[in-house]
């Protein structure tokens, strides 16, 4: 009896031949449709796209505590476990969970309909005293508010009186000018000897008015120094960064912090010359005043604003 060939395809491998001639002693009369290899169990697609789970607390439409449900791993991995909610279930414990025949289930309706538990009352309250919540409504049990509306003018300039110090350091990083080199002593001017005009009171005569005009063009090259002024400094102190100063001092007080200051209300006074171009901020070292007056009243309270170089690390 001769063996069925298809006719479609010719084998050219051993693996080939070899499931052929066992299809062809197995089931002679099985189409060639139904004799083709199958795929091994490594290469097939996994049934299932979820992994059980455990619930570490109760989950809207999943189940209660300790509930175990199916869910998909992106899901898990990404939120449920960063976030407490669930943990995984081990292989042991899924084989002796299938074992007792343990259905992983979803509850869909769980804390859907579900009415809140009654609030339990507390003992006090069945005794007739005052609840814990009631002591704290109580007004001896309230911490006392400040209300802004009620802070006039004269008060906040007293509160910025009273908690804003005298002196206010800023430290700044220097601008370090390179020094110039000095430049080379001019030589002394050389005399102009007499003999070199001849002899007689008019060579003397030639000899001095050449000597004069020696001395004037050396001192036109000696050039005097400029004169050294304040150091100057990489950015500046303006009204906005002692207004955050100001701020940060009057926070240590309830009723102080609730003064509300503008940068309108801080100027400097009394700058020099070479800082009057703009009056909102200073670029050198040394002291300042500074004019701190709240709106609505005639007078403020004047401090110094210390602006310091900055020690450079070398």
């Amino acid at each position: 009896m001769s063996m069925p060939i298809s006719t479609r395809a010719i084998p050219h491998c051993s693996a080939c031949v070899r499931s052929y001639l066992t299809a062809g002693f197995g089931d002679l009369t099985a189409p060639p449709v139904l004799r083709q290899q199958v795929r091994g169990k490594k290469k097939l697609a996994n049934a299932s796209s979820t992994v059980p789970v455990r619930l570490l607390k109760d989950v809207r439409t999943f189940g209660r505590k300790g509930s175990i449900v199916p869910i998909s791993p992106g899901q898990m991995r990404n939120e449920w476990f960063p976030r407490h909610m669930a943990a995984y279930v081990t292989l042991a414990e899924q084989k002796s969970l299938r074992l007792r025949n343990v259905a992983f289930e979803r509850d869909f309706d769980f804390g859907l309909n579900t009415p809140p538990p009654p609030a339990a009352i507390p003992s006090d309250l069945l005794k007739g005293a005052m609840s814990r919540t009631e002591q704290q409504d109580a007004s001896m049990f309230q911490r006392a508010r400040v209300d802004i509306s009620r802070l006039s003018p004269e008060r906040c300039t007293e509160l910025i009186g009273l908690f804003v110090p005298s002196r206010l350091e800023f430290y700044r990083q220097p601008i370090i000018e390179e020094k110039e080199a000095e430049p080379e002593p001019a030589p002394e001017p050389r005399k102009v000897a007499a003999r070199s005009f001849g002899f007689g009171a008019g060579a003397e005569l030639m000899a001095a008015r050449a000597q004069q005009q020696q001395d004037a063009a050396a001192a036109a090259l000696l050039k005097p120094k400029a004169p050294i002024g304040p150091q100057a400094i990489y950015g500046s102190v303006s009204t906005q960064d002692i207004l955050v100063a100001v701020r940060a001092e009057m926070a240590r007080n309830d009723e102080a912090k609730m003064v509300v200051l503008r940068e309108e209300d801080i100027k400097f006074v009394d700058l020099p010359a070479d800082e009057a171009g703009e009056g909102d901020r200073v670029k050198h070292v040394g002291d300042f005043a500074v004019e701190i007056k709240y709106r609505g009243v005639e007078e403020g309270k004047r401090v110094v604003v210390r602006v310091v170089a900055q020690e450079v690390a070398a």
